[in-house]
């Protein structure tokens, strides 16, 4: 337990000021005899979304037995700032329970956390008894809550299921999140450019490293994110990765609100459609994402572990990419 090494396990209550959604403000000292689960999470973490419907199935069950589940959305990116975005996203997602937006980390810091998502339950006297980071451990983390529910007296509880995680999985050594921006990101075809102006970029590479991005076109490389703004009649200009992984996922967004458009080839050919991810459509023969809201995409996903050079080409002058992350594990 992190609270272990400075000798005590009482939960920090929440900050003043904070910005609260689906609820009015609450205080952990307001629940004193009820059981509460914090869930540090962000809407465009792709773990927080894999963990998300055992959150809300949680909720759904054991909130009349006693249990109160809040998420404090701490956000990665500065989309993920505006309340407005995080209203849609909850929505989107159908999460019904309290959402404290910490916006300035101040929940993080006071649970000295460093990771999304990670959760913490609380019993009846306020103090911290069980935490867990990431994904998975769901029938552990259950068995804590219902522990932490019998004995405020909650009858009737459920079996709980055995995680179907355990066993006949695999994993693949796998291309790591790969970010888009100067700060944290690293372009192989990249010479001198102004970070936050336009730039020219050539890719006329005919051999490619692994899990690199390699530029091509008009684009502005931000502080935190890689921007198209130069609208052109054909998509010619692209981002292009040598990955490993079941899966890809890209998170982007609209500059003005209005959808930008990505294609996406796979090895010069437009991405098969039996890898497609769900946010991924056939239009004239070509593999199209239409792009608007800030968010999490999946634009692969595929039963085999694969290798291969994707291209996101683009002719839209509206488009912000953040980063891409990559799936090497299946069946777990």
């Amino acid at each position: 337990m992190f609270l272990h090494r400075f000798g005590k396990s009482s939960a920090p209550d929440f900050s003043p000021g904070l910005r609260w959604l689906n609820s009015s403000p609450l205080t952990l000292k307001s629940l004193r005899g009820k059981v509460v689960l914090l869930d540090f999470w962000a809407y465009s973490c792709l773990n927080c979304l894999h963990t998300l419907p055992k959150v809300k199935e949680w909720y759904k069950i054991y909130n009349k037995k006693g249990l109160m589940v809040i998420g404090i959305h701490t956000p990665e990116f500065s989309f993920e700032k505006k309340v407005d975005n995080v209203k849609k996203a909850i929505q989107r997602l159908g999460i019904d329970y309290p959402v404290v937006l910490d916006n300035s980390y101040k929940m993080w810091r006071l649970y000295n956390n460093k990771w999304w998502p990670r959760k913490f339950l609380i019993d009846k006297k306020g103090n911290i008894v069980y935490d867990h980071i990431g994904e998975g451990g769901y029938a552990e983390t259950e068995g804590a809550i219902q522990k932490a529910l019998m004995e405020i007296g909650a009858k009737g509880l459920p079996p709980i299921a055995p995680d179907l995680s355990v066993g006949g999985g695999i994993c693949y050594r796998t291309t790591p999140e790969i970010y888009l921006g100067f700060l944290r990101g690293a372009f192989a075809n990249v010479g001198t450019y102004i970070p936050g102006a336009e730039s020219d970029f050539v890719d006329d590479n005919k051999e490619y490293e692994e899990d690199v991005v390699y530029l091509h076109g008009h684009w502005k490389v931000g502080k935190e994110s890689l921007a198209h703004v130069k609208k052109l009649p054909y998509a010619n200009e692209y981002l292009l990765i040598k990955y490993s992984a079941f899966s890809v996922n890209l998170i982007a967004g609209s500059l003005n609100g209005k959808t930008a458009e990505i294609e996406l080839e796979l090895d010069e050919q437009p991405l098969p459609e039996d890898i497609m991810g769900e946010d991924v459509k056939i239009v004239s023969g070509k593999a199209v994402v239409k792009i608007k809201d800030y968010r999490l995409y999946k634009i692969i996903d595929s039963d085999a572990y694969h290798q291969g050079r994707l291209k996101i080409k683009t002719k839209s002058g509206n488009l912000e990419i953040f980063n891409l992350t990559f799936g090497g594990c299946k069946g777990l």
